[in-house]
């Protein structure tokens, strides 16, 4: 792989999302006027579950934080498919850069730029929601990192096994959207009915939140989110893998403008 030709793809991405920061700026503000709806719900709940002094922020800046990024996936399938649409992803492969150059220079303005947004949106809930997580902010960035990659490769499995943008984005979406509610997104996995559980430890929004509850509620270290890191890093390696069986520079894609 050559750094410098996955540097001047990624500058070309992150022009291209700059150009159209509104999906982003939205996936920011609507969890946050969310919040502002449901944390007497959401702090009720965690009160009457033994946290005293829980206000709503600890459930609903993690959960519609997770569930908001998972929407946001719908990135890396719109900035691949627009360049079929475009008539540019011919270029890209007339050019010096291989596969893997084209897919990382791709993902990684994607990469930061879906990290930047769950920052913003902790310290937006840190400034206005009282959200003040109790246990190691480390911990709380080694989650954020790793669940991204794990978005990221989610992304580009979208795109290597949909031939059109508009299949891509609505299972992605529907997808991110089940896994995040079953995840514990909106309530602890605990309230969900019991079939709900069962199936929450199969999806890697739950563990996701899982480290995120523990960090924010529980105290807890890097060590004690040791278990939840692993598992999103193998559902990480688990998208990787089968984008990289399917991914082909050559195949067809119909996107839109």
């Amino acid at each position: 792989m050559s750094l410098l030709r996955s540097i001047a793809i990624a500058r070309t991405g992150a022009r291209l999302l700059a150009s159209d920061p509104a999906p982003i700026v939205v996936t920011v503000i609507m969890p946050l006027l969310l919040v502002g709806f449901l944390m007497p719900s959401s702090g009720a709940l965690l009160r009457t579950s033994g946290y005293a002094g829980a206000n709503g922020s600890e459930q609903l800046i993690p959960g519609l934080g997770v569930m908001f990024a998972f929407l946001s996936t719908s990135l890396v399938g719109t900035l691949f498919f627009r360049e079929h649409a475009w008539g540019t992803w011919t270029r890209l492969r007339a050019s010096p850069a291989s596969t893997i150059d084209i897919v990382v220079g791709k993902v990684s303005p994607l990469f930061a730029c879906q990290l930047l947004q769950l920052g913003v949106l902790f310290v937006a809930g840190w400034l206005l929601f009282g959200y003040r997580p109790t246990g190691s902010v480390m911990a709380l960035v080694a989650v954020l990192v790793v669940f991204v990659a794990m978005l990221v490769a989610f992304g580009v499995m979208l795109v290597s096994l949909f031939a059109t943008m508009d299949q891509a984005l609505v299972i992605g979406n529907l997808g991110g959207m089940l896994m995040a509610g079953l995840g514990g997104a909106l309530t602890p996995t605990s309230a969900l009915p019991f079939w709900a559980q069962s199936l929450a430890h199969a999806t890697p929004a739950y563990w996701a939140l899982r480290a995120l509850r523990d960090i924010t509620l529980n105290g807890a270290g890097i060590r004690a989110v040791a278990v939840p890191l692993l598992a999103l890093a193998g559902f990480s390696a688990g998208f990787a893998a089968v984008a990289g069986w399917r991914f082909r520079a050559g195949h067809v894609k119909i996107g839109t403008t």
